[in-house]
């Protein structure tokens, strides 16, 4: 207790804890205007408001894990997590529940990550630099910078932004193992299982940085020591990730889904590379309507050239980190453009759909090369009080930047969110029209302007014959009163197809448990195996058992992760009074 209290007396006087509470501040004042936005009219605010919903009815009806929401696509079910990771998910429904409706849990959800972001890049250019005042810096840039805010209050891009809260995670623990003292290696199990239980798209990217982040510094890694440390953090990544990765791989194997395919979601390289920006667009817009807009900023620009005055000046010990920031930052922008070869790009690559998004991590590098900037430009000043004035100064006009940035937001009703909440719940059995389709089966998709659109919600006979009596279906939970059903009689049911459901065949006093394909129109088929004269047919969502698993393996993984932590801070703690006592004897 005594050692802990010690800890944090010591933590203040380094004003550690007073820079977390400026970057917390920094942080919920940039987000204050969106409480303000109206959420649903984002580019994907009105698709993370029904994902929430659905899981609240999902929580009500179905089975957990709950991969399968009732009620949405005409009542037929449909998934919006199965392929969507669970920190976005769970996170932002537990605190709407919280605040009372989701859109507020979404906003605020979006503040903690934004005040997240700020504290771990403070605690990853920390680590780097050894000087507080340019983590600080770098820090409050990496929360204000503007493509940040149009993910946030344009876009609402909720898997990206939370991205940047574990981006510098993996690179504070991939530096530390690589330049440090290795005692903080698991921070890269901790980053990039968050990515991975985040966003995939950031996580891809961020393996991709990584692996030359690694290129340049090939003699540190290969060293025993390192690669052992890689390993385990790779076992841990993928343990913890479980939960979001074996469901998903799982629905992949069953059939073919929307968003899976390329072709579809324009993910080949072919269409990503006509969806990048011209390079003036980092200096002006285009003037679309509800665009997206890709302005760097002339504060960060020039924050950015200061380098050509300030290089010489800056310590020897960092002039290789500046110069790989430079890099890999510079190429992150390049890769936004129409320039880049994204033709000659393998498809794991090209996943990310829009070449744009490369520039949230064009600002995650360039972000400490702009703040060492003005550090060493301000660092001859020997008066404090003048320096402090020049940095508040420097951070005015970039908040003054941001401001303007803000005031393009419009500020709406925001009261329609929450009667468009209450809508779905007064009425919940949307048309598909009326969602992200992205997550339907490939055959549903194709047939759904005419199979579809007019299927009613109820069973049909695709194949020999079957006589059904009555019928009862209430989310997932549907019986079926069948008579003279001949054997090979093929039935649809009026479920899309999933993993997940449990069917029955109640006849005579016995139960046989179905198993079902997916028809050719993309719903749940079931073949009767033998003539049947009186039975009923009983389906339910239970989830399988592979995914009720998968959620058992994260769990044990999380705590053997946290015990593996505790060992190791300990085993670190032990060496080094060890090597303390041996320099007392000699």
């Amino acid at each position: 207790m005594k050692n802990n209290i010690n800890k944090i007396i010591e933590a203040v006087k380094t004003k550690r804890y007073i820079h977390y509470i400026i970057i917390a501040i920094v942080g919920m004042l940039v987000c204050i205007p969106f409480f303000w936005v109206q959420i649903k009219l984002s580019d994907d605010g009105k698709f993370h408001l029904l994902r929430l919903i659905g899981l609240d009815y999902s929580t009500e009806y179905g089975s957990f894990p709950f991969l399968v929401f009732p009620f949405f696509c005409k009542d037929w079910g449909y998934s919006m997590t199965a392929f969507y990771p669970p920190i976005v998910t769970y996170v932002p429904y537990i605190l709407g529940i919280i605040a009372g409706t989701f859109m507020r849990g979404l906003k605020v959800f979006a503040m903690l990550t934004t005040v997240l972001s700020g504290i771990f890049m403070y605690n990853c250019i920390n680590e780097i630099t050894k000087k507080k005042g340019i983590a600080l810096f770098s820090a409050i840039l990496y929360i204000i910078f503007p493509y940040r805010i149009e993910c946030l209050f344009n876009r609402y891009a909720i898997g990206e932004f939370t991205a940047f809260v574990f981006i510098p995670i993996v690179f504070q623990g991939l530096y530390n193992l690589l330049h440090g003292d290795k005692k903080r290696h698991y921070y890269i199990a901790i980053g990039a299982a968050g990515l991975l239980l985040t966003h995939t798209i950031s996580t891809i990217y961020t393996a991709f940085f990584c692996l030359i982040y690694v290129l340049f510094n090939l003699k540190a890694f290969f060293n025993k020591d390192v690669i052992k440390k890689c390993v385990i953090n790779v076992i841990f990544i993928l343990l913890i990730a479980a939960m979001f990765l074996i469901p998903m791989l799982e629905f992949k194997l069953t059939t073919d889904y929307a968003i899976l395919q390329p072709d579809i979601m324009k993910t080949d390289a072919k269409s990503v590379s006509t969806k990048g920006i011209e390079a003036w667009q980092f200096l002006k817009d285009k003037g679309e309507e509800n665009g997206v807009s890709f302005i760097v900023g002339i504060p960060f620009i020039t924050m950015l050239l200061l380098g050509i005055l300030v290089y010489n000046k800056i310590d020897k010990e960092y002039k290789e980190l500046y110069i790989i920031n430079i890099i890999l930052g510079l190429i992150a922008a390049f890769m936004c453009t129409i320039y880049f070869p994204w033709r000659l790009m393998p498809d794991f690559m090209c996943t990310l759909q829009y070449p744009w998004r490369l520039l949230g991590f064009a600002y995650f590098f360039l972000v400490p090369v702009c703040a060492m900037n003005v550090y060493y430009l301000l660092k001859d000043i020997q008066k404090t009080w003048l320096k402090r004035l020049l940095y508040f100064v420097v951070i005015a006009i970039i908040a003054a930047f941001t401001i303007m940035e803000l005031n393009q937001y419009p500020v709406d009703d925001t009261s329609q969110d929450a009667k468009y909440e209450q809508s779905i719940y007064n009425n919940p059995k949307i048309h598909y029209y009326s969602i992200n389709r992205d997550n339907m089966p490939v055959k549903a998709l194709y047939k759904q302007r005419d199979y579809c659109y007019n299927r009613e919600d109820n069973t049909v006979i695709l194949s020999g014959n079957a006589d059904i009596l009555s019928e009862t279906k209430e989310a997932f939970y549907m019986e079926i009163e069948l008579q003279n059903g001949e054997k090979g009689a093929e039935l649809e049911l009026p479920f899309l197809f999933y993993p997940g459901y449990r069917i029955i065949l109640e006849e005579n006093g016995e139960q046989t448990e179905l198993e079902y394909t997916e028809s050719e129109n993309g719903f749940i088929q079931i073949t009767l195996e033998k003539d049947i004269q009186n039975g009923k047919i009983i389906t339910d969502y239970t989830a399988t058992t592979l995914e009720k698993a998968a959620y058992i393996i994260s769990g044990i993984s999380i705590m053997l992760f946290c015990i593996y932590i505790v060992w190791y801070r300990r085993k670190c703690k032990k060496n080094k009074e060890e090597i303390n006592e041996k320099q007392d004897k000699n």
